[in-house]
């Protein structure tokens, strides 16, 4: 449901919002508000008013600026703002989740920079914080690529020099590229391509700096994000502006060149990085052994809270040969580096046999693990089921892990798998997708989900062959479960026999199970019923989102 890098409140997780309560009638405006929705018609009025009135109402007219989408007023008054700190979650809410999306009508992504352009000696801003909004990818660039350059003074913009401390503070002569071609060529001409205007500089007072805070930025090695990144994060002692970002996410795409090297290019953004801010590292779809080759760059950011290793060709097998040794020692190496780590996917890798001994590297409890998709046995279930995290998880993903395997004793028993399933009391989200689950033990996990998943808000059985009878006796022992609030589940013999099933989301079948629920006094859960082809091309999608 939820992915490594997000940050969950499991405590106060909400999953049917149709059980909310009803909003309350909206209170007559304050006298506060008035008088800033009055300013916002002139914008000079709100210009004079920014400057003189007490700095706590700076946000309620700037909330007002963006309800009555006033973009003068609004770009005026960032351009005075008399607070240290502009954070636009404080002060926006939730109330205007896609007010930095493409498409908005308000732009307010380019009111925002033209209030940071023409910052006046009134503005008082030396944090800029964009968290916990989607950006918009164009602008999200553009804050990189020229919003720490933009505070340079002209005197300052020297390519051939910055590009000299860049190399030397990612330390690129370690990393063995080509420094003469990157430092004489590549990053100077980028440097020169991103000289700005002094008119259109950022102005920043002498001895003052501006940290402008983002939640995730994603690099690939089909575009050169990766180098602006690197030319902004290394020149932050330099550059009076300068951008901290809160998770990296690195992917592969494929390529006609050298596979090995284009892969290896986008993680040059962890050379030089600040280790301290960087919370949560997201690698997907890495080429054959790329991944041992940043194991020790990675390692350096022992502050990580969310790790995501999601379809990273990990290769690893239990025994004491040589090779097999390195690589687990190579993963253990990692893992235990991360000692703050509470969030792991690790699926889509080949890890039989050796999960218990990644799971014994880590230093904290997992609050979320995803092995989905993992090539896993039994053995590996059971070191799970008995170790430190069993007990601390919140949210668990075992989709897809009863897997065809042409070695029979190599293959983890769907019964099995349930029997487990007792084994993490507080677990909240529990998805068991797509792994072959028998009619035969659905009467003992009915036990189990009453008896042992008494926490359970949501459980995903999705892509699952199961009769109806069955589904019915889960349902009623979800019921049974005070917390829980989201259930999914396929009603389907196969495929084949799709086209042929009258089939509606809102209509007759689903209508059965809901009627079975509130049989048990139950109408604030969501019944989520899904086609099994549906279940698998979501699974698809996912993998590779």
């Amino acid at each position: 449901m939820f992915k490594a890098l997000d940050k969950v409140n499991y405590d106060n997780l909400v999953l049917n919002h149709n059980t909310t309560k009803a909003k309350e009638p909206p209170k007559p405006d304050s006298l506060v508000n008035l008088s800033c929705y009055a300013l916002n018609k002139n914008p000079s009025n709100a210009e004079r008013a920014i400057k003189t009135i007490p700095t706590h109402l700076a946000p309620c007219v700037l909330r007002a600026a963006v309800e009555k989408k006033e973009s003068e007023t609004a770009s005026v008054v960032l351009s005075n703002w008399p607070l240290k700190d502009l954070c636009f979650k404080e002060i926006l809410g939730s109330d205007h989740p896609d007010i930095f999306q493409q498409g908005n009508s308000f732009y307010f992504d380019l009111i925002v920079f033209r209030g940071i352009r023409n910052r006046t000696k009134y503005c008082k801003i030396t944090t800029v914080d964009f968290r916990g909004f989607k950006l918009n990818p164009t602008f999200c660039q553009l804050v990189i690529q020229m919003w720490p350059l933009m505070s340079l003074k002209k005197s300052q913009i020297k390519p051939k020099y910055l590009a000299k401390v860049i190399a030397k503070t990612a330390g690129l002569n370690y990393l063995g590229v080509a420094v003469s071609q990157l430092t004489d060529e590549v990053l100077p001409r980028l440097l020169f391509d991103r000289a700005i205007e002094p008119r259109y500089r950022i102005n920043i007072p002498r001895g003052e700096r501006m940290v402008v805070k983002l939640d995730s930025i994603q690099f690939t090695n089909s575009n050169t994000l990766f180098l602006d990144y690197l030319i902004c994060n290394c020149l932050r002692s330099i550059t009076p502006v300068y951008v901290s970002v809160s998770n990296i996410y690195i992917r592969s795409d494929p390529s006609l060149g050298d596979a090995i090297a284009e892969s290896l290019a986008p993680f040059i953004v962890l050379r030089g990085h600040d280790m301290e801010y960087l919370e949560g590292i997201s690698l997907k779809q890495l080429e054959d052994g790329i991944f041992f080759m940043v194991c020790s760059d990675i390692q350096k950011f022992s502050h990580l809270r969310a790790l995501d290793l999601q379809d990273c060709n990990i290769y690893l097998q239990e025994g004491r040969t040589r090779s097999r040794t390195s690589g687990r020692l190579q993963m253990v190496s990692t893992l235990s580096s991360f000692v703050h780590l509470t969030r792991l996917d690790l699926g889509f890798n080949y890890l039989l046999g050796c999960l218990g001994e990644l799971l014994d590297a880590l230093k904290t409890p997992l609050e979320y693990l995803s092995v989905r998709g993992c090539d896993l046995n039994e053995d590996d279930l059971t070191a799970l089921a008995e170790s430190k995290h069993a007990k601390h998880l919140r949210e668990l993903n075992l989709s897809k892990v009863c897997q065809f395997s042409i070695y029979e004793n190599d293959r983890i028993s769907p019964v099995y798998l349930l029997r487990i399933t007792k084994h993490f009391p507080n677990v909240n989200i529990f998805n068991l997708t797509q792994n072959h689950l028998p009619d035969a033990c659905i009467s003992e996990f009915c036990t189990i989900l009453t008896q042992n998943l008494t926490k359970l808000k949501a459980l995903d059985i999705s892509g699952n062959i199961l009769t109806e009878n069955n589904l019915l006796d889960i349902t009623r022992s979800v019921g049974k479960l005070k917390t829980m609030q989201w259930f999914r589940f396929t009603c389907a013999s196969n495929l084949l026999e799709e086209p042929f099933i009258p089939f509606d989301n809102s209509g007759e079948m689903k209508k059965k199970f809901c009627d079975t629920l509130a049989s048990v006094g139950r109408h604030d859960i969501k019944v989520d019923l899904v086609k099994l082809s549906y279940a698998i091309f979501v699974d698809l999608l996912d993998v590779m989102d």
